[in-house]
């Protein structure tokens, strides 16, 4: 299962994997999530694959607040940002762009994931 995230406003703040891994407000289908996808603008920035989920605490997140209570913070994984363009195993679907993407995150299945690339 794949978490596709909007990370347009917080990119300048915290860059692409930080804001791509931060507090997200998930439900339990967060334990299925394997890879989450940053994407700013409709294009894929960041990749993060391998990820675990993780309740948001001081220990695994360090922008967090009370505000932050009961999210979840993605930990782990191998991460792929745009200078890692040509070391072994950068993903296909880089820097492509996703159709029908709300400003909310979206769950998608690797077919929807695919399906949806433009």
């Amino acid at each position: 299962m794949n978490l596709v995230v909007n990370i347009n406003k917080s990119v300048r703040r915290h860059g692409f994997e930080l804001a791509t891994r931060q507090a997200w407000k998930c439900g339990v289908k967060a334990n299925l999530v394997k890879r989450v996808i940053g994407v700013a603008r409709g294009q894929i920035v960041c990749v993060i694959e391998g990820v675990r989920p993780e309740l948001s605490t001081e220990m695994n997140n360090s922008l967090h607040s009370e505000s932050k209570q009961g999210r979840y913070v993605f930990v782990g994984g191998v991460v792929w940002l745009p200078n890692d363009l040509l070391a072994p195993g950068f993903p296909d679907f880089m820097f492509m762009h996703l159709r029908n993407l709300g400003t909310k995150h979206k769950y998608m299945t690797d077919d929807e994931l695919f399906t949806n690339l433009a």
